[in-house]
């Protein structure tokens, strides 16, 4: 854990954080590819869409080694106590369902599980809801808050 408390995401945090995004969208634009995968042959190489996943499984280890190691701003403090919980449960069940969604779409493709593929499907849809709504709070402090805590996620910031 990190000795003091971190005012802003390291440039490697955030630099994650965006190919993450980038590439949890490809994955979701390539699913396609991944219908009837119980056909492909045995020693069939893994598709885009699975190579994407398991890059995505990686890169989100890293990144969950990085926030326990150095840690994270907190968010506001005018925020109320049921919203700075809600960003807190949030953000780690982002951190999990990335982890957790190509780890069972990997099961599925390599040992042909429909019900690992099915974990999967389930696991698929959390993670976008659960985005959707850490997008929504993040649009909320942006333009109807007005705190400045999108910027914390920029590439461009000094």
């Amino acid at each position: 854990m990190p000795k003091r408390p971190v005012d802003t995401y390291s440039a490697i945090q955030v630099g994650l954080h965006w190919l993450i995004v980038v590439l949890i969208v490809a994955a979701f634009l390539l699913s396609d590819q991944m219908q009837d995968f119980e056909d492909l042959p045995a020693d069939a190489a893994l598709p885009l869409h699975g190579r994407i996943g398991l890059t995505v499984f990686f890169l989100m280890i890293l990144r969950l080694v990085i926030r326990v190691r150095r840690g994270a701003p907190p968010p506001p403090e005018t925020d109320p106590a049921w919203q700075r919980r809600a960003a807190h449960w949030t953000h780690w069940a982002l951190y999990a369902l990335a982890i957790l969604t190509p780890w069972a779409g990997g099961f599925a493709f390599y040992l042909r599980s429909e019900t690992a593929a099915d974990v999967h499907e389930v696991l698929k849809t959390l993670l976008l809801v659960t985005a959707a709504l850490h997008t929504a709070a993040a649009l909320y402090h942006q333009f109807v808050v007005k705190d400045g805590l999108l910027w914390r996620m920029n590439l461009r910031r000094s």
